[in-house]
């Protein structure tokens, strides 16, 4: 049995100040500090004119702030020898740096600034809308198969729900953010009383009093109180929808509802996907690549969400006569199969060494440690969601797996999207 028992080889300080902001203070004899600033909010949080305010955000994030001019935070941060970076979720943003220890002070100072004194300019918020739009346009307008996770927001959640969009949200909307959308959105979820603080590395005693100069401060008057996202995510099943695209062959996207990440059955899901999709020896290539010539790409993944996530199969057809009716009946054969006759002991134990070998990799390194214990303790007050996780991937049996997929893929309960060649 493997276990994730961060407590057993690394010295975690645990600690909430007095205007909320959780901190983590976990030791290792290195030379430099990881630090992971996470904000509970991300796509989920927004609604009807703010698509993409998260995502927005954490470009505009390194635009300026009262005290760390525009341009200036990733120069300061880089001439002290560090570097940084962030991204957004559905229900998370986390600002990540690494910087040399006796240059802690100047990493707490930039980024409590830009949590208390945010403060950016019309033109630096034209800009980073530009940038962001951009994106949008390469990462999905332009880029091959890209809009299909767009149709599957929008026919797997109704409306008032935040997943019925995706995290990059719409032009439209990016373009008419304004200044004062942008401080409320600010305002409202990058506060400390919605975040947590992770160091990892050289750290003491006395770094936590650099935290609380920096950050033990009262929450701005002008902040509104803070509203977590309670809206339902009313869930659709047993939909279709296509878009045709400038892509050779067709694409087959199949998707079925999972429960929120809180669930083991989510890490069942990520067994079942490997076994599925992962790989030159998974199922699914066997099946439609290397038998049936139907495919030329396969796969599947478990996309984890808070409220509802959701696992996805794909396969994208090996030539142009090949149609997404052939590919979708092919599929289902194989997990009709995969359910009838069971899982191997060996694809099984492949599927629990090449996760548990993935979540090892990532918490080898201290910014890999800092992202994960600021994630699962921004959600979770139980640290066993994060200490146990591998002990639980390496526990479950093939017969618990099974009858977790005979509920899970209800074939009359799926959401298809199909991509279709325009010429």
């Amino acid at each position: 049995m493997y276990s994730l028992d961060l407590s057993k080889i690394l010295s975690m300080k645990k600690t909430i100040l007095a205007n909320g902001l959780k901190v983590i203070l976990v030791h290792k004899n290195i030379p430099t500090v990881s630090i992971a600033l996470s904000y509970r909010v991300g796509s989920k949080n927004e609604v009807f004119g703010q698509r993409g305010f998260a995502h927005l955000f954490e470009h505009m994030m390194f635009e300026g702030s009262k005290n760390v001019p525009h341009g200036k935070f990733d120069e300061y941060c880089s001439i002290a020898g560090g570097t940084n970076n962030a991204y957004t979720t559905y229900d998370w943003t986390s600002y990540t740096m690494t910087i040399p220890a006796h240059q802690l002070e100047l990493a707490l100072w930039m980024e409590s600034d830009r949590m208390f004194n945010f403060e950016i300019s019309e033109e630096a918020l034209e800009t980073q809308k530009n940038v962001v739009t951009e994106e949008i346009r390469q990462v999905v307008e332009n880029y091959p198969y890209g809009k299909w996770r767009e149709l599957l927001a929008e026919n797997a959640y109704s409306e008032e729900s935040g997943y019925s969009w995706e995290v990059h949200g719409t032009i439209e909307d990016v373009q008419n953010a304004t200044l004062d959308k942008a401080n409320k959105f600010h305002h409202s979820y990058y506060r400390p009383d919605n975040a947590i603080l992770v160091l990892v590395g050289d750290v003491n005693d006395s770094t936590m009093e650099l935290v609380n100069k920096y950050f033990n401060k009262p929450i701005p008057a002008d902040f509104e109180k803070l509203h977590r996202h309670t809206g339902k995510h009313k869930i659709f099943g047993n939909k279709k929808a296509e878009f045709k695209d400038n892509v050779p062959h067709a694409g087959l996207f199949l998707n079925y509802h999972l429960a929120g990440f809180e669930s083991d059955d989510v890490l069942k899901a990520d067994l079942i996907a490997n076994i599925l999709g992962n790989g030159k020896s998974s199922r699914l290539f066997e099946g439609l690549v290397y038998e049936d010539q139907i495919a030329s790409s396969v796969g599947a993944y478990v996309d984890k969400r808070e409220d509802s996530s959701l696992i996805t199969l794909y396969a994208l057809g090996s030539d142009k006569n090949i149609q997404t009716d052939d590919m979708n009946s092919l599929i289902k054969d194989e997990l009709k199969h995969f359910l009838l006759n069971g899982i191997e002991p060996e694809e099984l134990q492949k599927a629990k060494n090449q996760i548990i070998s993935a979540i090892s990799y990532e918490i080898q390194y201290s910014y890999g440690i800092a992202d994960v214990v600021a994630t699962n303790s921004l959600f979770f007050d139980d640290d066993s969601k994060l200490l146990q996780i591998l002990e639980k991937y390496s526990s479950f049996t093939d017969k618990e797996l099974l009858a977790f997929g005979e509920k899970l893929f209800d074939f009359e309960n799926a959401v298809r999207i199909d991509a279709l060649p325009k010429f």
